[in-house]
């Protein structure tokens, strides 16, 4: 029996509780979105869209995209180390950031064209509308899987002055301080200021550093003006701004195996970075095998080892991000049209570093240093709706610049126990003596030979990833209502998009210093044959475009029932991958052909050409071809709606990164095929309790991955596993097997009750989010399944017109949901995990006036 079946009593039990006071029923409020360009009631949109009202999202403690997925079936959403994994029944970005959104993310009208800025934390929100299926025609590129449409707050220009406060206080020490500030100013100018501030201690025990973590601080702001300068013109300007600092991570390494026997048994064939970490860890840490896997637990030196300094790389495990949001949205009435033009300029900056070995054991670290600027402007022409033919048209265009510089470094001093510890227990081909006896401290000495050594404790890879791309487009859609209950929408998109990419590599270690290139010979040959790492300077170009028709038919049964079906296609567009790894043309995996120098250098252009990238470094657009019928429908005089879709998708060309033997690269490596279903419902029970089920089913099968990336064992046993012409023929085909994060169920349950007490309400509410088990790495290893899970989440108050006093407990089972599980590097045969949030319980006090 599965955690939903097994606590759907209490989901029973509370709805029983509250039986007592039904009465009559009330209408439904109305739900008003903007999912087709233009203010339309949610039972009259031809598209499976999930709509949260920005009142429910502070209420429930939604405190950015994450959180929300698990109110939205067939949504899943979750931060990793270093990227954001987006994924809407079924399809997502892969590990890379070369990929482009297969979710697009559009905030008061302006594309956010990168994972990262999923992070944002949510501030002053009046909805967000979560658009599943292709959102091509309207949305444009990269909305390949669905669109999330993210209204904030503004004033309006018939509200006296008005303010909110509230602070919030829970356990992990956590506060939270939001509000607003605003109305209108003059009977043609309006503004409003809202901020958040938002600090936590983690929730994750640190057993290593006897602290928890993620440690976080967040603050956000913003300033919305509404001018309306006459009656025709309208115009609105938002500026926002967010910080975010996190000390740690919410992972750990929970699959280890603890003993040489065992590594022989699953691995026997693991390469020379694994055994020594193993047995430095094993005799330095031997408590760390018992910890592992334990629950809100960790067990890692965060990079700095067993100093209070970073030891390995720039940065210690955490992140330091801003954001920059700027939209100006203007409206002119034109007669009965309307002229729209909306302008958007976003940027962030963001310094992250990972410890990327998931031990207490310094070792191995990743640091990001990254930038991005976009800029946007659309215009279009709105026809004003009631007519035979009603329309939404313009043009689109967008430009946006990349920065990426990133520093992997290996210390093979293993936190300067190297030559202390080893010896021939690790492997026959070490001395029998200890190794610092012979002035040996670094790994990196056992592959140089007489005359020349090479000491350095510490390598390192130094990449700098620059994309600018460009990109215009013109849609156009168009309803003919050819009856009165009988209508048909078609829609067409043309863009059109061009790339130029940089990607840059130098080699370097500890003594000549992180920035400085350096070409020894023996570090070159370390890089390439044990991680596939080369120095090189690749520069290419790409252009694109795509037409994406749609066509929509609709039918109104009745005056409260819809039905609707339609088809539609969309694209993702290729790149180029942002990989730090992998060969340049002309060589095999981990080859290293080149030539000793008489000073012990090495003349990269002697042995292959380091402007010539391979054939993965490019890869294609992404393609899909969807069907959907849905019906919408509005029951028992207006206090009852259910609005059900019935999918079917195919995916071609897929993109896909692919683990190689060694590292990772890109390919289009085949299709999909996904089935579904998505059902949302709610209820009006009475004046007194609302009611809302949402219930989602997914049959999401590759229908073509022969060359899908291998697990660890079969890496293991053949290290070319994968590579076309391998001498074992051996390929990981998941040909018919489940897609990434592709629940077969997912469901959210929703309680809203409130009950008079004189001038105050008592009120009780709460939902009951499941999530059936899924895979969370591209290789389908069944020990990286993550187990089905179901959060409780409840609160209880008193509010009056003025203030609100709120007592409240999230995932109040403390169930231990995981969000990704995964192959730890170098560590073959162990994997680590990213962990969600526990229980937490808190007060929250509301003041409005």
């Amino acid at each position: 029996m599965n955690n939903f079946a097994k606590k759907s009593p209490l989901v029973i039990a509370l709805s029983m509780a509250l039986m007592p006071q039904l009465s009559a029923a009330q209408m439904l409020e109305e739900v008003i979105v903007t999912a087709q360009k233009r203010a339309e009631s949610l039972q009259d949109v031809p598209i499976s869209v999930t709509a949260l009202q920005g009142e429910k999202i502070q209420e429930a403690g939604i405190g950015n995209m994450a959180a929300m997925a698990d109110y939205v079936p067939n949504l899943h959403i979750a931060n990793a180390a270093v990227n954001t994994n987006i994924y809407m029944r079924g399809v997502g970005s892969g590990n890379n950031q070369g990929f482009e959104q297969s979710v697009g993310m559009y905030i008061d009208g302006i594309y956010m064209g990168r994972g990262r800025q999923y992070r944002n934390a949510f501030l002053d929100l009046e909805r967000v509308e979560v658009l599943r299926g292709p959102q091509g025609t309207l949305f444009g590129r990269n909305t390949i899987a669905g669109a999330i449409n993210i209204t904030s707050a503004s004033p309006n220009l018939d509200d006296p002055l008005n303010a909110e406060i509230s602070v919030s206080a829970e356990t992990n020490g956590g506060l939270l301080v939001e509000g607003f500030l605003g109305g209108s100013v003059t009977e043609d100018f309006a503004a409003r200021f809202a901020f958040k501030y938002r600090e936590s201690d983690g929730h994750i025990e640190n057993v290593l550093t006897g602290g928890d973590e993620p440690e976080i601080e967040e603050t956000a702001y913003r300033v919305t003006l509404v001018w309306q300068p006459t009656d025709n013109l309208d115009m609105k300007l938002k500026y926002s701004n967010s910080n975010e600092e996190r000390a740690g991570a919410q992972s750990s390494t929970w699959f280890y195996l603890d003993s040489p026997e065992a590594r022989d048994a699953v691995v026997p064939n693991r390469g020379p970075l694994a055994d020594p970490a193993y047995f430095l860890n094993d005799s330095n840490f031997p408590g760390f095998a018992a910890q592992a896997g334990t629950d809100f637990e960790t067990f890692k030196d965060n990079g700095f080892g067993s100093g209070s300094t970073v030891g390995v790389g720039r940065y210690p495990d955490g992140d330091d991000a801003e954001v920059d949001n700027f939209a100006l949205n203007i409206d002119y009435q034109v007669g009965d049209y309307t002229l729209t033009s909306v302008t958007g300029w976003s940027e962030y900056e963001v310094q992250s570093g990972a410890d990327v070995d998931w031990l207490p054991l310094r070792y191995i670290s990743r640091d990001d240093d990254q930038t991005y600027e976009q800029f946007s402007q659309e215009i279009r022409i709105t026809s004003p709706g009631g007519e035979f033919f009603d329309f939404v048209a313009g043009a689109y265009y967008d430009t946006s610049e990349l920065v990426s510089d990133r520093l992997v470094a290996l210390d093979f001093s293993f936190d300067d126990t190297f030559g202390d510890v080893l010896g021939s227990d690790i492997s026959p081909a070490l001395p029998p003596i200890p190794l610092r006896a012979i002035g040996v401290t670094s790994g990196n000495a056992l592959f140089t030979t007489p005359p020349f050594q090479y000491f350095s404790e510490q390598i390192a890879r130094n990449h700098l990833y620059e994309l600018d791309s460009e990109s215009w487009a013109v849609f156009f859609q168009g309803t003919f209502n050819l009856t009165d209950v009988f209508r048909v929408t078609v829609g067409l998109r043309y863009t059109k998009e061009e790339k130029d990419v940089k990607s840059r590599q130098f080699l370097a270690d500890e003594v000549l210093g992180y920035d400085t290139p350096n070409n020894n010979f023996y570090l070159g040959q370390i890089q390439s044959t044990l991680v596939n790492t080369y120095a090189y300077n690749y520069e290419d170009d790409r252009s694109t475009d795509d037409l994406t028709p749609s066509v929509t038919l609709q039918w109104d049964v009745g005056e409260d029932s819809m039905l609707y079906a339609s088809f539609s296609q969309g694209f993702k567009s290729g790149g180029f991958t942002a990989a730090d790894d992998g060969e340049p043309a002309g060589l095999e995996l981990g080859e290293w052909p080149c030539s000793i120098e008489p000073d012990g250098s090495v003349d990269i252009n002697a042995c292959y050409d380091p402007t010539q990238p391979n054939d993965d470094f490019e890869f294609d657009d992404e393609t899909v071809d969807a069907y959907e019928i849905g019906g919408k429908h509005t029951l028992f005089d207006s206090s009852f709606s259910v609005n059900w879709a019935i999918f079917y998708t195919e995916y071609d060309d897929l993109q896909t990164a692919i683990f190689k033997g060694i590292g990772f690269t890109t390919t289009n490596a085949g299709a999909s095929e996904i089935t579904g279903l998505e059902v949302d419902t709610r209820w009006a029970v009475t004046d007194n309790l609302q009611l809302g089920l949402n219930f989602a089913w997914l049959d999401a099968e590759y229908a073509d991955f022969a060359d899908a990336p291998c697990t660890a064992i079969q890496l293991d046993a053949n290290p070319r596993c994968g590579i076309a012409g391998n001498e074992l023929n051996t390929f990981n085909d998941l040909s018919g097997e489940t897609t990434l994060y592709a629940s077969d169920y997912s469901a959210s349950f929703i309680w809203d009750y409130s009950y008079p007490l004189g001038a105050m309400d008592l009120f009780v509410s709460g939902e009951v989010n499941y999530r059936d088990e899924f895979n969370s790495a591209g290789d389908n290893d069944p020990i990286d399944v993550i187990e089905d899970y179901t959060k409780v989440n409840l609160r209880f108050g008193l509010r009056a017109d003025q203030w609100e006093i709120m007592a409240y407990g999230r995932n109040i089972t403390d169930e231990a949901a995981l969000s990704q599980s995964f192959d730890t590097p170098t560590l073959t045969g162990s994997h680590s995990r990213f962990m969600e949030e526990g229980e937490v319980y808190g007060v929250r006090a509301k003041y409005m006036f």
